[in-house]
């Protein structure tokens, strides 16, 4: 062997090592990936995931899951959820870079919404099954919050049917009082 050869191997294999810790440092829905996500990726899922803004953008998704489930039976897709929440790029937060191949391209999307719909269903506000097309549902804390909003809305307003006879028991008290005069005139 060459001297050569021999520091060329070397160089690359520190190359190597130093693109795999260099993916290691990407955030965990990034990793296997050699290019740095963009910055709009991680801020979304910093947005996305957040004790500060993570259970608003939670209760928009199970929101939408639960109007789809209404309107069509199924739950909506990844893709179609996503696609609701940032529909101005499309699902995604900003364009790829220009050097990933597709393989990665779809390692990144689904990596990102996995995670944040992981998160998600830790908070309790959305469920899925794993590997099961239009399985997205809400979850154990949304069907809760969603009873106790109808309950306590139900006890402070009364309800139609009751507003109603109550008014008509009126009417036929009053009506049941003019009879009552209107005969006592006549008989007098």
């Amino acid at each position: 062997m060459t001297a050569g050869r021999v520091a060329g191997e070397a160089r690359a294999a520190t190359a190597n090592v130093i693109a795999a810790m260099a993916s290691d440092s990407y955030p965990i829905w990034w990793r296997g990936i050699d290019v740095p996500p963009p910055a709009e990726w991680a801020y979304m899922f910093e947005a996305f995931t957040s004790d500060d803004a993570g259970d608003e953008w939670a209760l928009a998704a199970a929101v939408f899951i639960a109007q789809t489930r209404r309107r069509t039976g199924l739950g909506p897709t990844f893709a179609e959820l996503f696609v609701h929440l940032m529909p101005e790029g499309n699902g995604l937060p900003s364009p790829f870079p220009r050097e990933l191949e597709f393989v990665e391209r779809r390692r990144a999307v689904t990596g990102f919404r996995g995670h944040i719909t992981i998160d998600w269903r830790r908070r309790g506000l959305i469920n899925f099954d794993k590997g099961v097309t239009r399985s997205l549902r809400v979850g154990r804390v949304f069907r809760e919050r969603s009873r106790r909003r109808y309950h306590d809305h139900s006890v402070r307003t009364p309800r139609p049917e009751s507003a109603m006879s109550d008014a008509m028991a009126t009417n036929e008290d009053k009506q049941v009082g003019r009879q009552m005069v209107s005969t006592r005139s006549k008989g007098e």
